[in-house]
């Protein structure tokens, strides 16, 4: 199977900004799609500056055609396009106009499924034609609505015709292995890349994906990525506040919970907190005034549950991090800081025996630490003299 193209559609009205995402982006992008709304708003223009900045890429200029399919292409295409759609409701005598005019500029037309009653019936006949593409397309419509193009793909390829298959409507980096193994040629991705951080990043990711070199490592980090991603940027005030108005801190976890309960309390010693951890020989007793810290994905583990209600009993302050942001251990706590949302905890590939969680909060505590140790201005040499001496 030959190598999948990724398309980057280009979707602003800015026309700066259209081109500076293509030019972060371009390492790892075959097509640039002029979409709808930016051609509209910018024209002809968008396409022969697109052409100049990038000769070795494909263009695509997502036309949309409804009617005068040769006229509307023509002028698109002589500014460098290499291919135009139209859309597969406006009959076959548009869709004939607009592969005529690609032929005359040895350019490609793409026929957009979106809203055709009869897919695959459109499909053939837009092959027969003489169509390069056709465009699996679910709408942003339809995808607010819970639409996906995975049916729709999966029953295009299957026909077996001629041509290549692209796919858009919602694709992100977790369903880009999908729609390859079901058949797509061209995998088309908009808000996956140009709303990241890190647009490059992002569309490296998908390249790799795409190309199957998606490593465990790259597996992991994505999907601690999109968990703290799902994850308040608020609680380091919560925690902040919590931790300030305490006389002392502790904190305990099970498990692997537990070494990450360990990990934190060292991180709080070096920023300058008494903290002590729960069951060490020399952890004192639970007093009102105090904070426990308690990590637990399911807050419902039974040592702990134990450990919370001792320490309500006392009138201590609680606070539970936890991947649920109900459970019994929640419900005792002042305050609950959810780690992403209850959903992305399903079975990763690459992340064996549930270490999502772990993982994702150990991240989340490392980068709370940064963010203390800056806002409340403590230098780095500080917390190395706090640091353990006796090793």
């Amino acid at each position: 199977m030959a190598r999948a193209l990724i398309q980057l559609a280009l979707d602003s009205l800015d026309f700066e900004q259209t081109i500076s995402l293509a030019e972060k982006a371009a390492p790892f992008i075959d097509i640039f799609e002029v979409g709808t709304p930016c051609i509209k708003h910018n024209g002809v223009d968008i396409v022969k500056a697109l052409r100049a900045k990038f000769p070795e890429k494909l263009i695509l200029v997502d036309l949309k055609t409804m009617d005068a399919g040769e006229y509307e292409a023509t002028p698109f295409y002589a500014a460098g396009a290499d291919i135009c759609t139209v859309l597969g409701v406006s009959g076959l005598a548009t869709i004939e106009g607009v592969i005529k005019a690609a032929k005359a500029h040895k350019a490609e037309a793409q026929i957009d499924l979106i809203n055709v009653p009869d897919k695959l019936a459109c499909a053939r006949e837009a092959v027969r034609l003489g169509a390069h593409i056709i465009g699996v397309h679910t709408g942003l419509d339809a995808q607010a609505a819970g639409q996906t193009p995975f049916a729709d793909l999966q029953a295009i390829a299957d026909l077996g015709l001629k041509m290549r298959i692209s796919v858009a409507g919602g694709i992100r980096p977790s369903t880009v292995k999908q729609v390859v193994e079901a058949g797509a040629n061209i995998i088309v991705v908009g808000a996956a890349i140009y709303g990241a951080p890190c647009p490059a990043e992002a569309a490296k990711k998908i390249r790799d994906i795409a190309d199957g070199k998606n490593t465990h490592q790259q597996k992991v980090i994505g999907k601690i990525h999109d968990i703290l991603s799902q994850t308040s940027d608020y609680y380091p005030v919560v925690l902040t506040r919590k931790l300030d108005s305490a006389n002392r801190v502790f904190v305990t976890g099970a498990g692997r919970s537990g070494q990450i309960a360990k990990f934190f309390a060292m991180r709080l010693m070096h920023s300058g907190y008494t903290v002590s951890v729960v069951g060490e020989i020399v952890t004192p007793s639970i007093k009102r005034g105090d904070l426990l810290i308690i990590i637990s994905g399911s807050g419902e583990t039974e040592q702990l549950i134990a450990f919370t209600k001792r320490a309500q009993e006392v009138r201590a302050d609680i606070v539970l991090i936890s991947a649920k942001g109900d459970s019994t251990i929640g419900g005792m706590a002042d305050n609950v800081l959810q780690i992403g949302v209850p959903e992305q905890y399903g079975k990763v590939e690459g992340m064996p025996m549930g270490t999502v969680f772990e993982l994702s909060t150990l991240f989340f505590l490392e980068a709370y630490i940064s963010h203390l140790i800056h806002d409340k201005n403590i230098p780095e040499e500080i917390m190395r003299e706090r640091h353990a001496n006796l090793e």
